[in-house]
């Protein structure tokens, strides 16, 4: 089965924030962790560093509707296009207006299978196709909105969210391995290079 995005889910952009950043002499600054282009992945994982956040100052409290829950989806509106899911951890950082919020209301998906949806390369072709603009590319809404979805059964959702998962898992385990192996390389260098200049 095959039904519109728009049929299942509402569709929204984030906040345009530059109308509610707090000025030097705003009477209230308040700090929200927002959500940056690069905490977007190859998986379905928010990748929030634990160091260096993106926080944005605003000179008033932000509607809820504008901040991360459990469920959602976020999409990047600046190519490329990929989705995040939403987990518990991840709620309440701020949405601004280069991203794009999905909330699913219909039993007939799981947000996380969505997610890993958007983020196939078929998908990712198709949305590609459907960004505008000249200076900075966007994707909008409407597109989204307007997007068709291949819904299987719930249950084998729930299987190929399993799989996927596993295979997320494994691929952040080799990119880590990766990485340590490139830092061991680097020092077994450093060291002999080390040892040439003292001999």
């Amino acid at each position: 089965m095959t039904i519109l995005l728009g049929d299942i889910a509402t569709v929204r952009t984030g906040l345009v924030v530059a109308r509610k950043k707090a000025k030097l002499d705003s009477l209230h600054h308040i700090a929200y962790e927002q959500i940056s282009l690069r905490y977007f992945s190859s998986g379905i994982k928010l990748d929030k560093p634990e160091k260096e956040k993106d926080v944005f100052i605003a000179s008033e409290e932000i509607a809820g509707k504008y901040m991360t829950q459990e469920g959602d989806v976020v999409v990047r509106l600046r190519a490329p296009s990929s989705a995040v899911y939403i987990e518990k951890e991840d709620e309440g950082l701020l949405i601004h207006s280069l991203l794009a919020v999905i909330r699913v209301h219909s039993n007939q998906i799981d947000a996380k299978y969505l997610a890993y949806y958007l983020n196939a390369q078929t998908t990712q072709r198709i949305l590609k196709q459907d960004v505008k603009g000249t200076a900075i590319p966007m994707l909008k809404t409407k597109d989204l909105e307007q997007l068709l979805i291949t819904l299987p059964p719930i249950e084998k959702q729930k299987e190929l969210i399993q799989f996927l998962a596993l295979a997320d898992k494994e691929r952040a385990l080799l990119n880590h391995l990766a990485q340590e192996k490139q830092r061991l390389s680097q020092a077994v260098l450093d060291t002999i290079i080390q040892q040439h200049k003292e001999d």
